[in-house]
């Protein structure tokens, strides 16, 4: 009989001693490091605040990791003072897929028994844990309560923002890195007088996490004065974009690769706000982090949203941004690259670049890890996906397709570096981004070879 009590104490007195590890100890910081990278707009009196936070950030300021549970919490600040006018906020303006303060620390609790387990036995016997649930589920208890309550505490409120009044706090939505779009939108009305107005605050914020290819670029430093084209006519513009290389090309500039049939023209806000907001990813550098990563992914098919690109080159460089959009394995993606070309259309940026897609992996002896991607062979069906999705997320104020890559049929085909074969009628595609939403179906620039203008629709079709 002692022995048998003695058999029922120890997990009682494990889970007395080890219990502390269920402690729950955030830390906000109202002066933090981060509130550093805070991007503030101000419009007629009211001062809008927005700062997102890294998985690292998360875990200090939370004690959870958030990432984990693919949450990020987005810091937003709404100052009113504007002395007409009280305004109204919902978070669902922010994100359609946001997680209430009550969920997401549900999905933050601590599961009885588990937690200090998993710091002291390999991840294969962390189901161990449960064998002392119910004793230490009196000692987690207090501590989720703890999650929950700091959670909703540090919540941003819906409802009215009164004039002179400031709210301020987190915002929980879907985990992401790098460049966001985040969108304010307050719904004001006036004190005095029935009357209402809306006031858009429209940011790009950064999320700490990945090594972008293009945040360590000068890109004022690639020309110099006298080797910019300024380009005003949209004749002149046709030119000077059929005269652009056929295709990109290895390091010395001796073979060839994908066709250059992608033409972006907007500065670099307008660029990652187009594509970031269709819901594509910026791709990180090759470094020993994200070199594990895609060895991880392609070892056990799983997705590495922000993976590198292989190198290609244009102007003698590789290239200066890279966006993709993968599925659930690293074999099988979109993605595109753009470098910044030495041409300025009215004053804006001319991106030139490729497109295409990848849909699975190969051997290879063209590549220094004998493995490549293979590319889906019908390169312009890339090109009507990237103009329909940025189209659809209207971030297009003009498109239209002009000549200049290389044609190239099943009968003669073309192929890229990697000896992959491709078919295509030429055509560049060629989009003029913007951040503010372009409410109308993008207008053309009247620079395609289309003749017959009722018959654009059909003419695309058969042409491309």
């Amino acid at each position: 009989m002692r022995i048998s009590c003695q058999i029922f104490l120890v997990p009682v007195l494990m889970s007395l001693v080890l219990s502390g590890c269920a402690h729950y100890r955030p830390h906000f910081d109202p002066h933090a490091e981060y509130f550093k990278r805070i991007e503030t707009q101000e419009q007629q009196g009211v001062r809008v605040s927005v700062l997102g936070l890294s998985a690292e950030e998360s875990k200090e300021t939370f004690d959870v990791n958030l990432q984990k549970k693919g949450i990020l919490p987005l810091w937003i600040k709404v100052e009113n003072n504007d002395p007409d006018k009280d305004y109204f906020f919902v978070q669902r303006g922010v994100s359609e897929n946001y997680y209430s303060p009550g969920e997401a620390a549900y999905m933050s609790r601590i599961p009885p028994g588990v937690r200090w387990l998993d710091r002291v036995l390999p991840p294969s016997m962390s189901v161990m844990g449960w064998l002392f649930a119910p004793f230490d589920y009196f000692f987690v208890n207090p501590a989720n309560q703890k999650i929950a309550a700091e959670f909703e505490q540090r919540a941003f409120k819906d409802g009215w923002i009164p004039s002179g009044r400031t709210q301020e706090g987190f915002i929980f939505v879907p985990f992401e890195l790098g460049s966001k779009e985040v969108h304010i939108r307050l719904f004001g009305s006036d004190i005095q007088k029935s009357g209402a107005t809306q006031r858009t605050f429209d940011f790009l914020i950064h999320i700490p996490g990945i090594k972008q290819d293009y945040r360590a670029k000068d890109f004022q430093k690639l020309y110099r004065p006298d080797q910019i084209i300024e380009v005003r006519d949209e004749q002149e513009l046709k030119k000077v974009l059929e005269s652009l290389p056929g295709c990109v090309t290895n390091k010395k500039a001796d073979k060839n690769g994908d066709p250059v049939n992608l033409v972006v023209i907007g500065t670099l806000d307008e660029a990652l706000t187009a594509f970031t907001s269709a819901k594509w990813d910026e791709t990180e550098i090759v470094y020993l982090s994200s070199i594990w990563k895609m060895f991880t992914s392609f070892s056990f098919k799983k997705r590495y949203r922000y993976s590198p690109v292989s190198p290609l080159y244009l102007y003698g460089r590789c290239h200066d941004i890279a966006f993709q959009k993968a599925r659930d394995t690293i074999h099988e993606r979109m993605h595109l690259r753009l470098w910044l070309s030495p041409i300025r259309f009215r004053e804006d940026p001319v991106w030139v670049g490729s497109v295409s897609r990848d849909i699975g992996v190969r051997w290879t002896t063209k590549t220094w890890n004998l493995m490549t991607h293979k590319i889906d062979p019908h390169i312009d069906e890339s090109l009507i996906y990237v103009v329909s999705d940025v189209i659809y997320v209207a971030r297009v104020e003009k498109y239209d397709f002009v000549d200049g890559a290389p044609v190239s049929t099943p009968e003669h085909p073309v192929k890229n570096l990697t000896d992959d074969v491709y078919y295509t009628k030429g055509k560049r595609l060629v989009m003029q981004v913007s951040i503010p939403r372009c409410r109308d179906f993008p207008s053309r620039f009247g620079i395609g070879t289309y003749e017959d203008r009722s018959r654009r629709n059909t003419e695309q079709s058969e042409t491309l």
